[in-house]
């Protein structure tokens, strides 16, 4: 009896717990990701990778963050020539994967292969592998949550890969990305988008609706039979009273015609439908007391607008950056100077890079970590925009004999 009780409790508990399921394994629990979630990841992939705003804002970040070329050491020593040379190309590609990869998964995953007979890292691609799940332990020592990784595509390995977590994992049923609140307002956007266009084509062709009239004041059995045979005889060319005695009627072609219906039909035929003119004329038929209504035009309000308006300001702020649609005129020359808040943003991702590069140089030449350095400056708070801004310089005597030549270079001048 308690085996059944069991039982019972355990499927009573998959059905409410239908999102996740919880497995007792080495005394960790692992939340796995439902199908709902599965199909929100490829609009999440499809978002990032095809948004104009999204992809706006990562350029600009990626921009920012690798505005100058960042420098590592080993040991206090600077690389040698060659070999910063064939390092930088690689390590800047990787850096943009991770910043794509921190504001997608919440963390940066990468493994080492070797190129040339030297070992670089690498990022996973997106969509090679899936972060739905989180391990939770109950260990004493370290962190008691990470991100577990599960790969399904490529030739890479789970052991392989290294994680430096971004943000820590969070516990919940819904799917573990930053960026579900721009996610759950792209699948609204997009939903709204879908129903304009299903409108769209609704309205590019003709809908009719038929209806009856029925008179009310002759309700009388008399009158209804009499409705009812005309309808009859107008839709099947059968009448109650008609005997097989009754004579037929012949088409002008002396085809046999067993009703008016048909000869009607008949003769609509060979007025309207025996010419080249008429060509795909179509010429229907009702019976009385019916009545042909076209029906209107389906119509929107201002909804697709406006989730397009809160959408595109959801990503900006998510990012962090100046929306310029927004922006008015008399206030772009102020919004030139990156904000201390847009600049704090910038040395805080340029700090977390910094560790990744550190991490994964370590990794592929064997070197203890506190033995490499990197520092990366990032895009300054301002900078020359147009001849105004270098007069205003000049006025101020802040321009050196070096930077006029710079200028010079920066506007082709010989």
């Amino acid at each position: 009896m308690l085996r059944l009780t069991l039982k019972a409790f355990v499927i009573v508990d998959i059905i409410s717990w239908n999102v996740y399921i919880k497995s007792y394994i080495n005394n960790s629990y692992v939340f796995s990701m439902s199908e709902q979630d599965r199909d929100l990841q490829q609009t999440l992939f499809e978002m990032f990778f095809s948004d104009p705003d999204v992809v706006t804002c990562l350029n600009k970040l990626c921009a920012a963050c690798l505005h100058e070329s960042f420098t590592i050491k080993e040991s206090g020593s600077e690389l040698k020539p060659r070999l910063k040379d064939f390092l930088m190309p690689l390590y800047e590609t990787f850096l943009r994967d991770c910043i794509r990869m921190m504001y997608l998964c919440g963390f940066v995953a990468y493994y080492i292969r070797r190129v040339d007979k030297i070992s670089v890292p690498f990022c996973p691609a997106i969509g090679t592998f899936t972060w739905d799940t989180i391990s939770v332990s109950s260990k004493k020592h370290g962190s008691n949550a990470m991100y577990k990784i599960n790969v399904h595509a490529g030739d890479v390995q789970e052991k392989e890969l290294r994680v430096m977590n971004h943000q820590s994992p969070i516990i919940s049923n819904n799917m573990k990305t930053p960026m579900l609140s721009l996610l759950r307002q792209f699948v609204v956007m997009t939903e709204v988008a879908k129903g304009i266009h299903q409108s769209s084509k609704w309205n590019r062709e003709k809908h009719v609706v038929v209806t009856e009239n029925m008179d009310i004041t002759d309700q009388t059995t008399s009158g209804l039979q009499l409705l009812d045979d005309t309808r009859k005889y107008a839709l099947t060319g059968e009448h109650p009273l008609k005997l097989d005695s009754v004579l037929r009627l012949k088409s002008r072609n002396g085809d046999t015609l067993h009703n008016t219906v048909e000869a009607k039909f008949a003769w609509i035929q060979e007025q309207f439908m025996g010419s080249h003119l008429t060509t795909g004329v179509c010429t229907h038929v009702l019976p009385p007391n019916m009545n042909v209504v076209e029906m209107a035009a389906i119509t929107h309000g201002t909804e697709y607008e406006t989730c397009v308006q809160n959408y595109k300001e959801s990503v900006y702020t998510f990012f962090g950056i100046h929306n310029p649609n927004t922006r008015a005129l008399a206030t772009q020359n102020a919004t030139e100077f990156v904000s201390m808040e847009q600049h704090m943003q910038i040395r805080d991702i340029c700090n977390f890079l910094q560790n990744v590069v550190e991490r994964a140089y370590s990794d592929c030449f064997g070197i203890e970590l506190h033995l490499v350095h990197v520092e990366m400056k990032g895009m300054p708070r301002a900078a020359i925009n147009n001849t105004d801004d270098i007069k205003k310089l000049s006025d101020a005597e802040m321009l050196g004999g070096g930077d006029k030549r710079k200028i010079r270079k920066m506007f082709d001048t010989k």
